[in-house]
């Protein structure tokens, strides 16, 4: 077992909020990309650091590029960079960096089927716990579905037209059959929806136990509470700061 499987989900959730919430109010590159290079550090222990790079490279480096050309150039709309514009946009997309490889390790790192269970076995209401495990499993059941569907399709040399016509023809006669299977799925899932209380009269209980201890719950607080109020420390220490 991993060290992140060891951990309790809302662990690693607390930590990373509170990282986050941190680094967003100090608002310094240098500790920006101190957390990124924890996140990498994190995800390599976890083998997954190629994922997350690939992952996260894919969504920040658009976002870095749209703040470069916001904040980078001369205000005379020129292409000529300027220092201060650039290390705004420098900034402003590590921050984002931040937020994005944060949020990736999590989804990366914690087990879905632990986070569930954590869920069910708090004190949040049962309902909390289908929901949240709906949404994670949702997207890679349709699009394992879409494949076979795909796939049945082709088999049947059923053939698209080129270009965009072509491409809203497959969306068409895909989507019809996925949305069909949905529905026959969702039919199916009343008894499950009874065993895991709809409607909610008393605590169901679990056989997946979720590893947690005193100290990961005294971590998960302080965390915590430190995404609450460190931020508002910090602004109120930056504020005095430059007024005196």
């Amino acid at each position: 077992m991993s060290l992140f499987q060891r951990l309790h989900p809302f662990t690693v959730l607390s930590v990373v909020i509170a990282a986050v919430a941190i680094t967003t109010a100090i608002g310094n590159i240098w500790v920006s990309a101190a957390v990124i290079v924890l996140c990498l550090f994190a995800a390599a222990f976890a083998g997954k650091v190629l994922k997350l790079a690939a992952l996260s490279a894919a969504i920040v480096l658009p976002a870095f590029v749209s703040q470069l050309l916001i904040h980078g150039l001369a205000s005379t709309g020129s292409l000529k960079l300027t220092a201060d514009g650039v290390y705004t946009a420098t900034a402003l997309g590590l921050r984002t960096a931040v937020l994005v490889i944060a949020g990736l390790l999590c989804a990366l790192t914690i087990d879905r089927h632990q986070l569930v269970a954590a869920i069910d076995l708090s004190k949040a209401p049962p309902q909390l716990g289908y929901l949240v495990a709906a949404s994670l499993f949702l997207l890679p059941q349709l699009a394992e579905r879409q494949k076979i569907i795909g796939e049945a399709q082709a088999l049947r040399h059923v053939h698209f037209r080129r270009g965009v016509l072509g491409w809203l023809q497959k969306a068409r006669m895909r989507a019809v059959p996925l949305v069909l299977t949905s529905l026959e799925e969702s039919s199916k899932r009343a008894p499950h929806l009874a065993a895991r209380g709809f409607p909610a009269n008393n605590r169901m209980s679990r056989l997946r136990t979720v590893p947690d201890s005193r100290t990961q719950r005294v971590i998960r607080i302080s965390a915590l509470v430190t995404a609450v109020i460190g931020p508002v420390l910090i602004l109120i220490g930056l504020q005095f700061g430059a007024s005196a």
